[in-house]
Formats: C-alpha cells, sequence, structure tokens
C-alpha cells in the first residue's frame, strides 16, 4: 500500500491507497506551533515528528491495516521550512516555517552578493527573509556553527525518522535558496555566499524518485523494505493532481494564498514577483504566493467572534450591503490593531477579511483572475467555504 502525505502549513494530511489505486482511508491532524504570528513562525521538532506518526498510526487504523502493510511513503511538504541539526540529525533548532520573516538583514546581505541572477539560479525574484537561504545565515550570526551541521528540510527530517539518508528532491530544492535551476544541483554561488557545504544540505533526486534507505534506522513496527518518496512542494502536487496546464490555473486558499499555473515550455522567470520552477508533467511553472490568506482569515474569525472556523463567519459577511463606509482589511497586517482601517459592525469587518484576501490575490494574479476564457481550480481549507 501507498501512505500519500502532504505537510501542510495548518494541518499534516495523509490518503492511503491500495496497489490498484483505491483508497482505503485519510487522516488529518492539524501542526501546533511552537510560534505562529505575522513575523514569526517555530514548530517543535518532537512535537512535529509525533503528529505524522499519529497521523500515520490513525491512517492505517481506519483502514484496519498493521503500519508494515505500507510499502511507500509519498511526501509533499510546504516550502522551506527546515532545521539545524548534528550531524546524527539531532536538532539544534526548531523548526523555522517558510513564513518566518526575521531574517531580513541576512536577506539583504544576500541580495547584494547573488545579484540579479538570483532570479534564473533559483525562481524566486529576489533573496526574501522567508528562504533557507537568508534564515541559515541568520542563525549562524546568532549561534555556534559547525561544518559537520545539517541543514534539513521538514520532508527530510520525517523521511529521516523512517530510516532514510538526508536528502530533498529537486523540486523542493529549487524552492530554498541554495539551488540551482540553471545548473541542476547546489548552487555554488548560494554555498560560498553563505559558507555553507554542499554536504550540510543532503543529496538530491528527482521528484518522483525514493530517498536511500538505512534499514537498521527503520521504526519498529514499519515495513523493513519502505520506500520514502519525496515528490516536490504541496502547490506542485496539487496542482499536477488537478490537471494544471496552460490556461487551468490552480487558487490554493490555506495558511497562505497561492495562484499557480503552468507556463508552457520556455524557461523562466516571467515576473518581477513570481516564483518558477519545472513542473513535473514537463514545462515550467510560476506561483504568485500572498504569505497570509487563511491564516488571517483565522485570526479575524478569532477576534471578530471568539472562535476558528466559525460557520457564522461566512454567513453573517454574506448578509453585508457594501457601500463606501464599509472598512478594509489588510491580511498582512493580521495581529495588529491596523489589520482593519475604518468602523463598522462585526459582519463588516467579517466581509472586508474576505474582500481583503481576494483583492490582494487579485493584485497578485493580475489578468488571471479577471479573464473569462477559462476556469480556476479552487483548493485549500478556505475552498469549503460557501461565501
Amino acid at each position: 500500500m501507498i501512505a500519500a502525505v502532504d505537510l501542510g502549513s495548518t494541518n499534516f494530511k495523509a490518503a492511503l491507497f491500495a496497489a490498484e489505486g483505491q483508497r482505503l482511508s485519510e487522516a488529518s491532524l492539524p501542526l501546533p506551533y511552537k510560534i505562529h504570528t505575522g513575523e514569526r513562525a517555530e514548530l517543535d521538532p518532537e512535537t512535529v515528528e509525533k503528529t505524522f506518526l499519529a497521523l500515520l498510526e490513525q491512517l492505517v487504523r481506519s483502514a484496519d491495516k498493521p503500519l508494515a502493510s505500507i510499502k511507500r511513503i509519498a511526501l509533499t511538504s510546504q516550502a522551506q521550512t527546515f532545521l539545524i541539526a548534528t550531524a546524527e540529525g539531532v536538532a539544534l533548532s526548531p523548526f523555522y516555517g517558510w513564513s518566518d520573516s526575521r531574517a531580513e538583514e541576512a536577506a539583504t546581505s544576500l541580495q547584494s552578493r547573488l545579484g540579479e541572477s538570483f532570479h534564473h539560479h533559483c525562481g524566486w525574484p529576489a533573496v526574501r527573509p522567508g528562504l533557507m537561504l537568508s534564515k541559515v545565515l541568520w542563525w549562524k550570526e546568532r549561534h555556534a556553527w559547525d561544518k559537520t551541521f545539517r541543514i534539513i528540510s521538514l520532508p527530510a527530517y520525517l523521511a529521516m525518522v523512517l530510516g532514510a539518508e538526508h536528502g530533498n528532491d529537486a523540486n523542493l530544492a529549487a524552492m530554498s535558496g541554495f539551488y540551482s535551476l540553471a545548473d541542476g544541483k547546489w548552487w555554488q554561488a548560494a554555498l560560498d555566499a553563505s559558507s555553507v557545504r554542499e554536504s550540510q544540505l543532503g543529496t538530491i533526486v528527482s521528484p518522483g524518485c525514493p530517498l536511500a534507505m538505512r534499514p537498521s534506522h527503520i521504526p519498529t513496527g514499519f515495513n523493513r523494505k519502505l520506500e520514502i518518496i519525496p515528490v516536490g512542494n504541496d502547490h506542485t502536487a496539487g496542482a499536477a493532481g488537478c490537471d494544471c496546464r496552460p490556461g487551468n490555473p490552480i487558487l490554493t486558499l490555506g495558511t497562505a494564498g497561492v495562484l499557480y499555473r503552468h507556463t508552457g515550455m520556455t524557461p523562466g522567470p516571467y515576473s518581477d514577483t513570481g516564483l518558477w520552477g519545472p513542473y513535473p508533467q514537463g514545462g515550467y511553472y510560476e506561483l504568485q504566493c500572498l504569505n497570509h490568506a487563511c491564516s488571517a482569515l483565522d485570526w479575524a474569525n478569532q477576534t471578530l467572534l471568539g472562535e476558528v472556523e466559525s460557520p457564522r463567519f461566512a454567513a453573517i459577511s454574506a448578509e453585508v450591503k457594501v457601500d463606501s463606509d464599509t472598512p478594509l482589511f489588510y491580511p498582512l497586517r493580521w495581529g495588529t490593531d491596523q489589520a482593519w482601517i475604518g468602523q463598522g459592525t462585526v459582519a463588516d469587518k467579517a466581509y472586508a477579511a474576505f474582500e481583503g484576501i481576494l483583492f490582494a490575490l487579485k493584485q497578485l494574479a493580475g489578468d488571471d483572475f479577471t479573464r473569462t476564457d477559462q476556469a480556476i481550480t479552487l483548493l485549500g481549507g478556505g475552498s469549503r467555504l460557501d461565501f
């Protein structure tokens, strides 16, 4: 059997499939953050590991199967979330989430060293504070550093828990800032700029190819011939599963808001703001990302109604009669007293939260949101809201 696992930013999700493709069960567990604000995102490694193993246990229990019946585990993941560990894989830091933006000074320094070529090598328009590359340099400036330390992505760490060697797939590596799309390997200029060794980042495999295993490290109860297969970032996996192609973009309303489109066969970059990279089924993709979508919506819900995912939130929003006095909401200001501008009722502010998030996405997406000759496939927790 095959377990497909999505290491998302809000929940870890999984489905169990028979060899013939029949789905046998599914499971989901919330991801408990140690710290989660507009600027900081930290996860406790032990809690992450326990959540992951509990998810697999729940998955097989629902299907009335033993853990050993899982022959393959496919891992797709939120981008750039990582930790620092010893050579043996013992965590020295928390997991730093992709939305953690404290490494601004490090990003500025790296941008001056790597220059305009960055967008061609790494896909991002510029070096960002949230990149693994930036946060590694930020961490090194605050802690003692050793050339034997490992820099381990979230899926690589959990794969190692199950007995895999330290490795990454090229799709996810290309979002780290350390990898060169042009060269197809870890980027020497980024390694030099951060004084990081290639060996500290692990090996690279193509998405869909199994990682090398250490059979003696496979935990008790798991299949002794278990295969761990990394399959890229979560948005690429979702897009491939929903037949993303030119003219059929994907909009994901998860913790972040992401518009993902297939760009054809010509390599990027395609715009000054989008992330680009290779698409698993051929050609290339570009995605535009609003760092806070449902994270901002959940906060607005909690602030206004005292609970997250209240069904009343969408209901009262839909009843609002919008006029020039309706307040505005800025999703990137969530968690502050500047999130709403203007006065209004609770319902007015709830409506403004939806409107502000969608307007911010429209600004990112440009013509992809306003064309009438194509459909947009909607994914993520926010897609379940009637609003």
